[in-house]
């Protein structure tokens, strides 16, 4: 049984199938499928991932005797960290029949990560996305108006009449292009608006200012950084809809989802979500289930959630969480007059050396970039790094460099990429 994964068709098409039958399992049917899943992935990592194979060695683990879940306490925690160092031996040596895709993030705290997703898992994310989606309503053909970063080129809105989308690029985000974006909103009339929650709150704030109405979609999906209370009941007053948060990342390592009635629910037939204690927070531990191009089992994202037991009456077997904490940054206002935050994020990836980063603005003009490196950083880092960050900020923001020992921390313990000394705080 456990042998056939390696054979399925992986399409979207087959795991959103799939997805849509497990999310009425039971509790023992759903924790049954992840101990199958975590057997047949740890067992391949004895096999074929040089990195585990003398992790395991080392710490005399059998992967014959690997029962699931209960012993995954037996496996270290792997950290961002192992995974920038060990990239290459992180790599199954038979990754070529599981499909390569590299992808790389910034994360929340501006850690830059490449990594590489087999077909397998790049297709259930999409499917267990479209599902979560599908939590609010949505359904595939229905008109969506999506708020992130897409780098257009000539205005900042597009229309792709094939797939009924209005996008809007964030790296565009200031009060002149929305004044100019809102007549093409209202025409469109968007069923669902998708995106960064701070972009979605600041084209309705500017709508209001402008004494433009705004279309009253079903209801606003959010992703990308962490939804606030405060910033949630902004967002259902001002569109006068409900909010359903998403949370994912690029890694693929965890997935929380907000149900019909309005829970978090760890994606558990996704992924296994694990929660430990890291002072006065609880951290969220994730293993994908479907990546044996690069497994990364127990992987520290550095979020926080807070669990609890209490079931849902949705009646969906995955477990709930009250809050999460993931991307929580302010925003830099460049000298243009544009608003930027979460689109910030992939400004650091290709930069060679850099542990974790941190963009902090102190004058409408003036950015500092504090950095923790190792003996990997060179001149070449720097301008690398220069080079991501003017693609966002342009040419008239001065940039200061700035090689640190610690970045500063929110109360909640979190690091943020972006601190606004100016204002432009998260709320």
């Amino acid at each position: 049984m456990e042998k056939s994964i390696y054979q399925l068709p992986f399409t979207v098409l087959s795991a959103y199938r799939f997805l849509r039958r497990s999310q009425h399992w039971n509790a023992a049917q759903l924790e049954q499928y992840q101990d199958a899943q975590l057997r047949a992935l740890v067992k391949h990592c004895a096999s074929h991932v040089p990195y585990y194979r003398e992790l395991f060695a080392q710490i005399g683990f059998n992967p014959a005797n690997f029962r699931g879940r209960m012993d995954m306490e037996k496996l270290p925690l792997l950290d961002k960290e192992i995974v920038r160092n060990h990239k290459d031996q992180l790599l199954a040596d038979n990754a070529a029949d599981f499909g390569i895709t590299w992808d790389s993030t910034g994360g929340s705290t501006g850690t830059p990560l490449h990594f590489a997703l087999s077909n397998r898992s790049q297709a259930y994310k999409i499917a267990a996305l479209l599902r979560s989606f599908g939590w609010a309503g949505y359904r595939l053909g229905n008109r969506v108006c999506s708020v992130q970063s897409y780098y257009f080129k000539k205005k900042p809105w597009q229309r792709v009449l094939r797939y009924n989308l209005l996008r809007f690029d964030s790296n565009q985000l200031s009060p002149t292009a929305i004044r100019h974006f809102l007549p093409e909103l209202r025409r469109f009339l968007p069923r669902f608006i998708m995106g960064f929650p701070f972009d979605i709150f600041t084209i309705a704030t500017t709508a209001v200012d402008e004494g433009t109405p705004l279309p009253r979609p079903q209801a606003i999906i959010t992703y990308g950084e962490s939804l606030s209370p405060q910033r949630r009941e902004d967002l259902q007053n001002l569109w006068q809809c409900p909010i359903y948060d998403f949370y994912s990342l690029h890694e693929g390592s965890a997935m929380i989802s907000q149900c019909e009635k309005g829970n978090y629910h760890c994606i558990d037939d996704f992924a296994v979500h694990e929660y430990i204690q890291a002072g006065d927070h609880t951290e969220l531990i994730g293993t994908n289930l479907y990546n044996h191009t690069m497994p990364l089992l127990r992987y520290r994202i550095r979020d926080f959630v807070t669990p609890t037991s209490q079931p849902c009456p949705c009646g969906k077997p995955f477990p709930v969480v009250d809050n999460i904490v993931g991307k929580v940054c302010d925003h830099i206002l460049t000298p243009d007059g544009r608003l930027l935050g979460s689109v910030m994020s992939h400004s650091m990836d290709n930069a060679a050396g850099v542990i974790a980063s941190q963009c902090v603005q102190t004058a409408i003009d003036t950015v500092e970039i504090r950095l923790r490196t190792d003996s990997n950083y060179t001149q070449a880092s720097r301008l690398a790094l220069e080079a991501g960050l003017r693609k966002r900020l342009g040419s008239k923001m001065k940039l200061f460099f700035y090689q640190v020992d610690e970045l500063e921390k929110r109360p909640s313990g979190k690091t943020p990429f972006i601190i606004s000394k100016i204002g432009h705080t998260y709320h």
